[in-house]
């Protein structure tokens, strides 16, 4: 019922908005009757003008558009460039300015203004303050005849004039505004099968009130203010009937989730002068893209619907289906779910005949929020298939000069997750349709909303066209993002909620084109006069934006919109020469200053000094910032999620850099991790151990939405000269998105003034899960003095490493040995270009910028492509803070795997398990025949596994089985067995498995041992009595025991004694084999193969 009620308002108003087509952006824009009739149309029309374009300032152009945009012009002297672009990017590609990016190059640019100046005019004189001629020539498909042909625009900043062979088609007064999307009807003047030429005037943004981008105080302005052409222009057909604004409306039944209800419209418009029948139909398929690196497994359903439709000649109606989609595979942010996604095919057809047809993808998911109210406070929490979820992220910038890269976005938002975040703020509506796709699939969840500081924000100044074009700029970005799963919440305001008049309209605009999001009018705790409060907070400017030190974060009970401590990041080393002339590097010079900002980095630089001590030279400022920025960022994420849902949600200020800067990023503009990133990295894994700066608690945060039990926590407390003051083990069990105390470190006496602290999570398994170091000072954390970790003697590492070859995409696993008596600090490990050669870029690591305590063992992998290495060999480069700088030639892996301990086991009349191992991860295959050398049938597992089993199943009884096994590793290196076989049994044997483990401690004075009860159970989990199970201890003890079921099927066996057991011993009984004659033990079966227990 709620889904039938709000289809029934977004039909009604969408209808409505239709009418009045004056209003907005995407509706039908004509220039002249049009009359097709239906005759086919293609499924993949789309023409992308991307090549071929030329541009010229229209100071240097005579003629006018009509001639302009015609074969005999000729575009001498015309800067050839590619689309989309703006201005300045194909002036500099050109080489008419040099490098915005470099030094302070962007100084030199005419028309460059220092400082923010989002709401200003351009300067008197800057070659940007006139208009600016693009222009293409282009060919039409032959088969484009007989159909109605459409231009779309998408982001032309800001006003345009087009023409397309000779004709205008829109003027300045229809093209405005750089959030505007268009679909132009060019039908008349279009020319299939020959050359066309397209030409639009661009009037640039030379009016400080015009809506378009700004980056506020992130990075300087752009001289042209990002003028020209920001994302795809593209060419469509459709026929009779054409299709627009697709949409797919995902309800659940929460707290359910067996049924997805599913409202799927589209507007239709009969283009004819004639009446027209027709069906819209649809397909709904399984999208798998998990050779793309998503996560999305497919599936062989497929739905189909359809829905019939009649429209009067040039009438235009929303046709909706609904339709319900039980056991749905959902949509799930990063690391609490996978990204299952659907791709929707909509045709419109006439008679039979297609005529237009949309694509969409989509996931299902439902958004809600709801109000945590507590100490006179208001915290929004989130909560995704209605469960609440701690928003961790970033605030996205787009390049200064908005240049087009699908690897770079690619690049961006794999880094999101491999940071452990699940969301990016687009302040200002940032980013193209592939963003998004991208974040989708990759779980990487977008806050939406208008910018701060700038013309989006001065109301007072606005006149009734400025209020038509935001209201407008908005419909169409809503209209755009809305099918995209990845999108959680809207935001109409920013630094400031707008005025009720200006509220009401954007909130017309939500409730009409999406309803199914929460929406906010600001990133601030203000109350708007509609929407009311946000429950979000931002502030207090400047210390959130600059540096406050670990402890203060966690007193910040909120959702924070933007903050960080970022106010100066001085970036790896690398880096900074890559955006500034040695010349500038040291001392600090005017290519640092420009890329700073002077409220913000003075408080970082302070505490750098106070912390780590002064930097004498450019290097030892790079390494120092960052230990600085790891220590910072980490604390900030951890103090977040452990006061989970007073503090719901943290937006690290920011992300990404527009341009080569030195702060707020958790990257810099060349792709290179930094210190944040990895402090990120580690306080935002979904299971993770942290030390608490504001009352030196431990805790073990849960991000997952599922219980854990059986961990232990362990803590050591070192110091300087890595002897160990303090130790304490805790076993915990942790349930569902939870923040779990463990204990306090106490007070500990003789620690010397810098001392270390370092924490280890094991499963029940004993398998370390999550590990975490810090570095402490005796003076506490607002006056810490690390000063002395110059002093931490030089470690010399053990490295072995291997390099695995997947058609050119490299994994890399390391194994790094401390064997040094003290401390190795923030290892920093990398993949090279060659010896001594360049970072390679992007490199995905596991874990970087560590230390490690003596004899300690690590293992981390890195994957990286084979193309970003020049033809160069890769090496891995080994350094850090005290750490001997060391490379290792990574060889690929040319060595197939070793094939051993191949068996045939639980065998019946008519299955059994093949069973081997290799010496190395590969993937299992088993071919197999009843002749010898015949293998007929097979079965497979991609899995890259050491131990593998293959279950064969629907074998016939009594018959010999001849087989070989396969194993192929992740370099495509494969072995092959000798030829084994089995027999299978004449009839069906009985099968047991174990049904239950359960342990207890019996502790006798000073001597401890455990007890482990396994029942085993057959099939109809009946008792099974005379079966003998043997076993193995674990942990505590190391022996083994077996003994006989009784009638209820279950024995007792018994561990060792262990002689004053302390608190925290774990012991553990593992099953490895039960036997009785006349049955099949099925491991498989078992519901527990192990079980521990602990000394409290």
């Amino acid at each position: 019922m709620r889904v039938k009620k709000k289809l029934e308002r977004i039909e009604a108003l969408f209808i409505v908005a239709v009418l009045v087509t004056s209003v907005f952006a995407l509706d039908m824009l004509t220039t002249g009757s049009t009359s097709v009739a239906a005759s086919g149309a293609s499924d993949d029309n789309t023409l992308f003008l991307r090549e071929g374009w030329a541009i010229q300032t229209s100071d240097n152009v005579t003629e006018n558009g009509e001639v302009i945009s015609t074969l005999s012009f000729s575009p001498s002297g015309w800067y050839p460039t590619t689309a989309p672009t703006t201005i300045l990017a194909a002036l500099v590609r050109n080489g008419v300015y040099p490098d915005p990016y470099y030094g302070t190059n962007i100084e030199s640019i005419p028309g460059y203004r220092a400082g923010w100046w989002g709401t200003s005019d351009m300067p008197a004189g800057s070659p940007f303050a006139v208009p600016w001629w693009f222009r293409t020539v282009f060919e039409l498909p032959a088969d484009y005849t007989g159909k109605n042909i459409w231009l779309h625009l998408h982001s032309i900043n800001y006003k345009a004039n087009v023409w397309l062979n000779g004709h205008l088609i829109a003027d300045s007064s229809t093209i405005e505004g750089a959030y505007r999307l268009f679909k132009l009807d060019i039908t008349d003047y279009a020319l299939p099968g020959e050359n066309n030429c397209l030409a639009f005037e661009i009037i640039t943004p030379k009016d400080g009130m015009d809506l378009t981008i700004t980056w506020v105080d992130w990075n300087p302005t752009p001289p042209d203010k990002a003028a020209g052409i920001w994302y795809d222009v593209k060419i469509t057909t459709s026929d009779s009937v054409e299709m627009r604004h697709p949409h797919v409306i995902t309800d659940l039944d929460l707290p359910s989730l067996d049924v997805a209800h599913l409202t799927i419209s589209a507007e239709l418009t009969n283009t004819s002068v004639g009446s027209v029948n027709g069906t819209l139909e649809g397909t709904i398929e399984n999208v798998n893209n998990l050779i793309e690196g998503g996560t999305s497994e497919g599936g062989p359903g497929v739905i189909q619907f359809s829905k019939a439709f009649s429209l009067a000649p040039s009438e235009t109606k929303l046709v909706t289906y609904t339709l319900d989609i039980s056991n749905p595979r959902l949509w799930w942010p990063n690391n609490v779910g996978t990204q299952q996604l659907y791709d929707l095919k909509l045709d419109a057809k006439v008679d039979g005949v297609l005529s237009d047809t949309e694509n969409v993808r989509f996931g299902v998911r439902e958004i809600s929020s709801w109000m945590n109210l507590f100490d006179s406070k208001k915290t929004r929490v989130f909560q995704v298939n209605g469960e609440n979820i701690v928003i961790r992220g970033g605030g996205y910038m787009e390049d200064m000069m908005l240049q087009p890269s699908p690897e770079r976005d690619e690049i961006e938002v794999k880094y999101a997750k491999l940071m452990n975040l699940n969301a990016l703020r687009m302040e200002g509506i940032r980013g193209s349709d592939y963003l998004y796709d991208l974040c989708d699939k990759y779980g990487i969840m977008t806050q939406v909303g208008l910018c701060c500081c700038c013309s989006w924000e001065e109301w007072g100044s606005w006149t009734d066209h400025h209020a038509d074009i935001a209201e407008w700029s908005w419909r169409d970005e809503i209209i755009r993002l809305r099918n995209h799963p990845c999108v959680f919440t809207w935001l109409y305001g920013s630094d400031f909620y707008p005025p009720s008049n200006i509220e009401s309209r954007y909130i017309s605009v939500l409730d009409t084109y999406d309803g199914t999001r929460p929406y906010q009018s600001s990133a601030t705790d203000a109350c708007s006069t509609i929407a009311g409060c946000t429950g979000y907070y931002m502030g207090p400017w400047p210390a959130v934006y600059a540096y406050e030190p670990p402890s203060w974060w966690y007193g910040k009970l909120e959702f924070n919109c933007e903050c960080g401590p970022s106010g100066e990041q001085i970036a790896p080393i690398e880096s900074m020469r890559k955006m500034m002339p040695e010349s500038d590097l040291w001392p600090i010079s005017d290519s640092w200053d420009i890329r700073l900002h002077s409220k913000f980095y003075p408080p970082m630089r302070r505490a750098l000094n106070s912390r780590y001590g002064k930097p004498t030279g450019v290097e030892e400022y790079c390494v120092k910032s960052q230990v600085l920025q790891k220590e910072a960022v980490r604390a900030m994420f951890e103090a977040f999620a452990r006061n989970r849902y007073k503090a719901a949600g943290v937006i690290f200020w920011q992300y990404n850099s527009a341009w080569p800067t030195l702060y707020w990023q958790l990257y810099d503009y060349y792709l290179r991790p930094n210190g944040a990133f990895y402090g990120a990295q580690q306080a935002c894994e979904p299971l993770h151990v942290m030390y608490a700066y504001d009352d030196g608690s431990i805790y073990v945060l849960n991000s997952y939405y599922e219980s854990f039990s059986n961990l232990t926590v362990s803590a050591k407390v070192y110091n300087f000269d890595m002897t160990e003051k303090y130790s304490n083990t805790a076993a915990i069990d942790v349930g569902p998105d939870s923040s779990n105390f463990v204990f306090t470190i106490p007070s500990i006496g003789g620690l010397t003034p810098v001392y270390f602290l370092k924490l280890e999570l094991k499963n029940s398994l004993g398998e370390l899960v999550s590990s975490n170091f810090y570095w402490l000072s005796t003076k506490g954390d607002t006056r810490a003095n690390f000063t002395d970790l110059m002093d931490l003697p030089s470690v010399d590492l053990n490295v072995s490493a291997t390099l695995e070859n997947n058609a050119g995409e490299y994994t890399l696993h390391a194994t790094l040995e401390n064997p040094a008596s003290d401390l190795a600090f923030f290892v920093n490990p990398s993949v090279i270009k060659g010896s001594q050669g360049l970072e390679v870029l992007p490199t995905y690591w596991s874990s970087n910028y560590f230390s490690m305590i003596p004899g300690e063992n690590k293992e981390i992998t890195a994957t990286f492509s084979q193309e970003y290495l020049d033809g160069k060999d890769p090496y891995l480069k080994i350094e850090g803070w005290n750490v001997v700088t060391e490379e290792i030639a990574l060889v690929p892996d040319t060595t197939p795997p070793t094939i051993e301990n191949v068996t045939a086991s639980s065998i019946t009349n008519n299955s059994a398990i093949i069973t081997w191992d290799t010496d190395e991860i590969a993937d299992s295959l088993v071919k197999y025949g009843t002749l010898p050398g015949s293998y007929t049938d097979n079965k497979y597992d991609s899995a890259y596994v050491t131990s593998h089993s293959i279950g064969l199943t629907d074998l016939m009884e009594n018959t010999t089985y001849y087989y070989v096994v396969k194993s192929t590793d992740p370099s495509n290196n494969s072995s092959e067995s000798s030829e084994y076989s089995f027999k299978t049994l004449a009839e069906a044997l009985p099968m047991m498995h174990v049904d239950n483990i359960e342990m207890s401690l019996i502790i006798q004075g000073a001597f401890t041992h455990a007890e482990a009860t396994v029942t085993v159970v057959d099939n109809e989990n009946a008792p099974v009595p005379s079966a003998t199970v043997y076993g193995h201890w674990e942990n505590a003890t190391s022996d083994s025991d077996s003994g006989p079921t009784d009638g209820n099927g279950q024995v007792t066996l018994q561990s060792d004694t262990v002689k004053k057991a302390p608190s925290g011993t774990m012991f553990t009984f593992v099953v490895d084999d039960i036997t009785k004659d006349g049955w099949i033990y099925d491991p498989n079966a078992n519901v527990e193969n192990s079980d521990s227990i602990t000394v409290p």
